[in-house]
């Protein structure tokens, strides 16, 4: 490669936040050089003008890249929409270097990488990242993409397939259904309208159509455009071939166009030096030319007479210029452009009849019942830290008392509120504020837009105030007299010092997501604000933009907004006002039922009623006095950010990642009551701890027969579903202001228990998690008002989940119905959930506290000494303890089985095929879902595993590793079976099930390792693409049999360093912690003993990385044969779901036994799915296994019943002696 002599320019340092260890170098290429190392002509003087920013991270294993074109769909041609969307997919398809399709996605396969890309109206944005070892050449064969990529028909024709599968799939989506009809509501002439994906039928790129295509188009769809085009060029005649080659040739010219270097933006990071960064970036992504400035001149891939030179000289020529007027149809996003972009919204009144407010209904295929209230507001792209949406959208969306949100949650109208800006762009926002509702809401939802139009109002009158004021008061004020001499900069002040503390307490991400995000930051914001923007840096109460707040709030009003409502309800409220009164078809807007041109989804457009808009402008005299004011002073912000003093001086000065995390500590131990975990970061070096406390008991989905014995109970677990979403929505407006203050929370239910989770910032985190602990514990959070709204949810949900789900979806439903379900399914679940009562759900909560086997697991971890955790602790437990003696029945029954999670045991030999048809009336897709079942327990611990067992997992974790691409390669990139194709190694786990006699009940869990493989399609049928996937796999053995010693090593060695890869998170590694403490706790620790505890798995990823590195191509055949191919020792489920597109034969056709399926088990109803699973066993041990913790479990089964005998002699249970011990007074110490 030649070396490039010219230096680039180097720019202002990057502002980066305190916690930030990472090193910046931005700076803009020099001049484009040619294959021999000159300047090239073209440069007219300037820089290339690419910027990149090259980041070095010590801390990383992997190294990324990313590219950020500032150009989207924005920028399609009318005449072919989707044509940025589908240059981003032709772009991985080879290049002059590398013509090989799939050499990019082997070679990061190949060394423990991955890749994506995305098209938005704004940018086109490509990454990727791969070992750090491997990163030269995953850059080399990344950045030729942009220098000489090839585009080639035939990779053309067949790529446009993958669009259309794209494209398929969004259709039954509800989010995506109800952006189009935006689309479809905004100016035709507006960029904003542009169909962004694309399909087949707009993106004409195929000669020769192959299966059929059934999604939804009209006639026209821009093609009539293209028509006029191709007409022209060809003399009034063209075929589809000339189409085929069109689309190509405006590819072509939008690459040129657009994929300019200074259109462009690079990051790369990782562990090299900033300098070897460098030497990597400058030569390779400043061979970029300026191809715009070329000449348009070329030769058609393998030209014939079908294609003349001339002819394609002239598909070039109207290529350029259809590409280049459309280039102008979008301001540029870069808030530095020497033009400012003035405010050009694509919703006006004018264009539906000249008046809002107007109603548009939706009909979501969800069961759902949204409220939206769009405003379309000046843009605010250009000033990220002085934006008047910022504000805006805190006040709107506040959750705390006096809040629009409080108080229509407390009067059951509504159920969540979200508000911010739906669009974003440099012409204008769209600001919206969105709610769910309930039935009650729903019936009086004009009352709900009422109560918002009133809080807006009451904004602006504290406006008012604010600008009345003298000018030079707030500058006189200190920050503790904004509370009372102006509420708006109080808050402002506030949200400030939340987001500068959040900018300095932030570690640094992945850096495969983090690169992508800064280039897209960079292009917008400049590298030097790139991460700071939006941060509020320099803002305080003194910089409110007030006067931009000011005229924000005069146009949060009726008559500049449109409200939608998407629901049932509301669809069938539209249907009854326009019945017989369908608009006429014409150029003129009329009120009434439309179609959205590219979903073909219906919707309605209505006027307001006069009456319910002078009430939202408060014209009457009627208006209720709400209870609204602005949020008060935020009690949560952390007074105090000092790192905990037990910490070592070195772990002070900063993040130190490279460290091995060491394992949690076991600081309290009582078999009776609960064990406390605790570790003391010292990796991270940031003012945060997270909190796992689980309340492991079998009541949450068990229910206790006579003979002490439990069963699973479908009922119970519903009622403990509901206990956890009343408890979040009885809490939210209590907890807001915490999670404004860094301070996050959840209640979970799991087959082990409840689950407490918090984080955030240490100073005020035990405080937060002991209110929520205290809370729980009572009952009082179960209100009338709570229950309904989650009851009535629950329902909904679960009555549109067939009608609703794609097909990939319903694929995974209907394994696990039959492989890890103990209810019965949806229809079940439905008809407990509409029997339910809310007293049903306060004897379910008040149930838990009776169960004398309940056990409490917590660990504390991160900025927090061992006294303080131990302090938290024994309130807890204290809490507990008060609530579980004024239920709990004083029985000293030990009851040792420890709940878990669960799956049955596939048998051998047989191969389940379920065959069920979606009952999505929209889904064309069908589904096909393959997972082998290993027979061997899998690996979960040195101490706790065999070898054979350790071997099998890492075996065949290996396998997935190296299918993943091929995988993709043969199914999708050629065979373009569907857009999703996917292959994956999945991990679940089952728990030792409750037994008679009790004494062989004692706790174990073992993990079960899966191979799964899966496609969405809509051109193949079901039962040709499991064809399509056994053929790849019977040819996949002789694929690993003809590898070289050197590339089996390759994928080893990736999929090792990837097991052992530092985590960066303290969230992250808190979870990994608890998630083995959960696990494997119960059946290893007792005492606390050294030996014991040095049973738990905390080494697992090292051991199986170690292991991984030793595996040779025989251990990975064996596997093969046995797990996948052999149908007398393989465990198989092939779970069918079939879209319109091809609907399941009636009868169902039989796909008869042979040597690739083994015996086949066919299911085509739920009734025969749920009489096979009832002969299916529990996944447990075998009986050779498990002997060290029978004998551990003895000695603690023995100690356990003299405590529980002691504890009957004084009338108390267990909890009731640590409730003793905890009240008596405590020694002094000097």
């Amino acid at each position: 490669m030649t070396n490039i002599s010219l230096s680039p320019d180097y720019l202002l340092p990057v502002i980066k936040g305190k916690s930030d260890y990472r090193s910046y170098r931005p700076l803009i290429l020099p001049y484009p050089l040619d294959d021999e190392g000159k300047v090239k002509d073209g440069g007219n003087g300037e820089r290339n003008g690419l910027t990149v920013i090259l980041i070095q991270d010590q801390n990383s294993k992997h190294f990324a890249a990313a590219v950020s074109v500032a150009s989207g769909a924005s920028a399609d041609p009318r005449a072919l929409p989707g044509i940025a969307h589908f240059c981003e997919h032709m772009c991985f398809l080879g290049s002059e270097a590398y013509p090989k399709e799939n050499e990019y996605k082997q070679y990061l396969s190949q060394h423990g990488g991955k890749s994506n890309a995305s098209t938005s109206a704004s940018h086109t944005t490509y990454q990727f990242d791969v070992l750090a070892d491997y990163g030269q050449k995953a850059l080399d064969i990344f950045s030729n993409f942009f220098i000489a990529p090839l585009f080639t028909m035939s990779g053309t024709e067949r790529e446009v397939h993958a669009v259309d599968s794209e494209n398929s799939k969004n259709l039954i989506n509800d989010g995506r259904r109800r952006w189009q009809i935006l689309k479809d509501l905004a100016d035709k002439n507006h960029h904003f309208s542009k169909f962004s994906t694309g399909n087949k039928k707009t993106l004409p790129a195929a000669a020769v159509d192959s299966g059929d295509d059934s999604s939804p188009h009209t006639k026209e769809e821009g093609n009539s455009r293209l028509d006029g085009i191709l007409r022209s060029i060809n003399d009034g005649e063209y075929d589809e071939h000339d189409k085929a080659t069109f689309v190509r040739a405006v590819l072509l010219a939008f690459h040129k166009r657009h994929y300019r270097p200074t259109n462009m933006t690079v990051v790369v990071v990782g562990p090299q030096t900033l300098d070897e960064l460098e030497s990597w970036v400058v030569p390779r992504f400043g061979r970029i030319p300026d191809r715009w400035l070329e000449k348009n001149e070329g030769t058609v891939e393998g030209a014939t007479e079908e294609v003349a030179v001339e002819k394609w000289a002239k598909m070039q020529k109207a290529a350029a210029k259809l590409v280049n007027e459309a280039a102008n149809d979008a301001p540029p996003v870069s808030i530095n452009a020497e033009k400012k972009p003035s405010f050009c919204p694509s919703f006006r009144p004018q264009l539906q009849g000249g008046k809002w407010p107007i109603l548009v209904t939706v009909l979501p295929l969800k069961s759902t019942r949204t409220l939206v209230l769009y405003f379309p507001l000046p843009p605010t792209w250009h000033v990220p830290d002085q934006s008047p949406t910022r504000i805006l959208s805190h006040l709107f969306g506040h959750e705390g008392p006096g809040s629009v949100f409080a108080l229509l949650q407390d009067a059951g109208l509504i159920t969540s509120l979200s508000a911010g800006n739906r669009v974003s762009a440099p012409d204008q926002n769209l600001f919206q504020i969105q709610m769910s509702l309930t039935a009650d809401g729903e019936e009086n939802w004009k009352e709900v837009v009422r109560v918002l139009f009133s809080y807006g109002r009451l904004i602006r009158d504290y406006a008012k105030k604010s600008m009345s004021s003298h000018p030079g008061q707030a500058e006189d004020t200190t920050r503790a007299e904004y509370a009372n001499l102006d509420p708006l900069r109080r808050i402002w002040d506030e949200v400030a010092t939340l987001d500068r503390m959040r900018f300095d307490q932030t570690s640094p991400g992945h850096v495969y997501s983090f690169a992508p995000a800064l280039a897209q930051s960079a292009s917008k914001y400049g590298t030097t604000h790139c991460l700071s923007a939006g941060s509020l840096l320099n803002e305080n109460g003194t910089t409110l933009p007030l006067q931009e707040l000011m005229d924000f709030c005069e146009k949060i009003i009726p008559e500049n907004c449109f409200v939608e409502r998407c629901s049932k309800g509301a669809w069938a409220e539209a249907e009854a006002s326009f019945k017989g009164n369908d608009p006429t078809k014409s150029n003129q807007f009329c009120f009434g039922k439309q179609t959205e041109k590219w979903y073909q989804v219906d919707y309605y457009v209505s006027p307001i009623d006069d009456e319910a808009v002078r009430g939202w402008n408060g014209d009457v005299d009627d208006e209720c006095p709400y209870a609204l004011h602005l949020p008060e002073p935020n009690r949560y912000i952390p007074r105090s950010l000092e790192l905990c003093p037990d910490l070592p001086e070195d772990a002070k000065k900063g993040p130190r990642i490279e460290k091995p995390i060491e394992p949690p500590k076991l600081i309290v131990n009582n078999h009776a009551t609960g064990r406390l975990w605790w570790r003391l970061d010292d990796r991270y070096a940031l003012p945060k701890a997270t909190l796992k406390f689980l309340i492991r008991t079998a009541k949450v989905e068990h229910r206790s027969t006579t003979g002490l014995q439990w069963e699973y109970d479908a009922l119970t677990a519903m009622r403990s579903n509901f206990v956890t979403g009343i408890f979040a929505d009885s809490l939210a407006q209590e907890t807001y202001d915490a999670d404004l203050a860094g301070l996050g929370w959840s209640l979970s239910k799991s087959s082990s228990g409840y689950t407490l989770s918090c984080h955030g910032y240490s100073d005020r985190l035990s405080h937060l998690a002991l209110k929520l602990l205290s809370d729980f514990c009572s009952d009082s959070f179960i209100k009338e008002t709570h229950f309904s709204s989650n009851q009535d949810k629950i329902v909904r949900g679960l009555e549109s989940y067939f009608e609703s789900r794609r097909a990939d979806s319903l694929a995974v439903y209907y394994r696990d119905l039959l492989l890890t379900s103990r209810s019965g399914g949806v229809e079940e679940n439905l008809e407990y959930a509409k029997g339910l009562s809310m007293k049903d759900i306060v004897d379910n909560h008040r149930s838990v506290w009776t169960d004398e086997g309940m056990f409490v697991e917590c660990l504390y971890s991160g900025n927090v000494s061992s006294e303080e955790a131990k302090d938290f602790f024994e309130q807890a437990m204290g809490i507990i303890g008060t609530a579980r003696s004024h239920l709990c029945e004083k029985s000293s029954q030990f009851r040792g089985w420890v709940p878990g999670p669960f799956e049955r045991r596939l048998p051998t030999g047989e191969d389940f095929e379920l065959h069920f048809q979606s009952k999505n009336a929209k889904e064309e897709n069908g589904a096909v879902l393959v997972t082998y079942q290993s027979q061997t327990e899998g690996f979960k611990g040195k101490s706790l595993s065999s070898q054979e067992s350790m071997r099998l997992s890492a075996t065949i974790r290996l396998i997935s590793t190296i299918m993943r691409e091929p995988f993709f390669n043969e199914l999708r990139t050629k065979q373009q079976l569907g857009y999703i194709v996917s292959s994956y190694y999945d991990l679940n786990f089952s728990s030792k099930q409750f037994s008679i006699p009790t004494d062989e009940v004692f706790p174990s869990t073992t993990p079960i390792d899966s191979i799964v493989l899966y496609v969405l399609s809509r051109n193949t049928k079901p039962t040709e693409v499991i064809n399509r996937i056994d053929d790849f796999l019977m040819n996949f053995r002789s694929r690993i049999a003809d590898m070289t010693s050197y590339e089996i090593q390759s994928f080893a060695d990736s999929l090792a360093d990837q097991l052992t890869k530092p985590i960066r998170k303290l969230g992250d590694e808190a979870g990994g912690h608890f998630s083995k403490i959960r696990r494997f706790a119960p059946e290893v620790v007792v005492d606390g003993s050294e030996i014991e505890l040095e049973k738990l798995p905390w080494d697992n990823a090292d051991v199986l990385a170690k292991c991984v590195r030793t595996l040779s191509r025989e251990d990975i055949l064996n596997v093969w044969d046995s797990l996948v191919l052999k149908t007398e020792s393989r465990s198989r489920i092939v779970s069918y779901v079939y879209g319109n597109t091809f609907p399941m034969d009636i009868p169902l056709k039989i796909r008869s036994s042979n040597d690739v399926t083994g015996k086949v088990v066919n299911i085509s109803t739920k009734e025969e799915l749920l009489i096979k699973r009832r002969s299916l066993i529990p996944y447990e041990p075998n009986d050779k296994r498990g002997i060290f913790v029978r004998a551990v479990w003895e000695k603690h089964r023995t100690r356990v019943r003299y405590a529980a005998a002691a504890a009957a002699v004084v009338g108390v249970g267990l909890w009731g002696l640590t409730m003793m011990k905890r009240d008596q007074p405590k020694k002094k110490t000097n």
